[in-house]
């Protein structure tokens, strides 16, 4: 188990709601896996996943219906990535404002990120989530970012991702951008 060198405790690793790795250990990943993009010369993506229209979702279906929605999602996002691949989820009651997503994509090029992302848009939407009163069709939007190993000093990929999911999100949803700042 990981301890917190700050507080030399343990340091927990799984978000309660989807039992996926939480974003504190996702972030501790995303330095290692810099740090060996850094040594070996790959490239590493970060692809940002948000469920679409979840908060009409919400008022439509109510919390605990939507929870298992969350999760439901982030069970096809974890099948549809690569065993290297780590998937980690925001909690819902975050700064970000919603439920997210993260997929640490290591020796994945920016054309290899936007296939993974595209493998889960395409697997969310061909999903019919069931709810009391029928079911529903849900879509995902994402943002990806890559740094290859020339450019490995910008550790910013979660707020790249970020800024081109907001993009993406624009464009309206089951969209995916990625960044071209990087």
């Amino acid at each position: 188990m990981p301890i917190d060198p700050a507080h030399d405790r343990p340091l927990f690793v799984i978000e309660g709601l989807t039992n996926l790795f939480n974003v504190m250990f996702f972030e501790s990943l995303l330095e290692q896996e810099l740090n060996r993009a850094k040594r070996y010369g790959h490239h590493l993506s970060v692809l940002v996943a948000e469920i679409d229209e979840l908060h009409e979702l919400e008022a439509a279906y109510g919390y605990s219906e939507t929870n298992r929605l969350v999760r439901e999602v982030g069970e096809a996002i974890a099948s549809a990535i690569r065993d290297p691949d780590t998937i980690a989820a925001t909690n819902r009651v975050t700064a970000l404002g919603t439920q997210r997503f993260l997929v640490l994509l290591p020796h994945t090029s920016e054309e290899g990120a936007y296939r993974a992302a595209e493998k889960i848009r395409s697997l969310v939407s061909s999903t019919v989530v069931h709810f009391n009163d029928g079911g529903a069709v849900v879509t995902v939007s994402c943002g990806v970012a890559t740094v290859g190993a020339d450019k490995l000093s910008d550790a910013n990929l979660v707020s790249r991702a970020t800024q081109a999911l907001i993009e993406s999100r624009a464009h309206g949803s089951n969209h995916i951008q990625v960044d071209t700042a990087g």
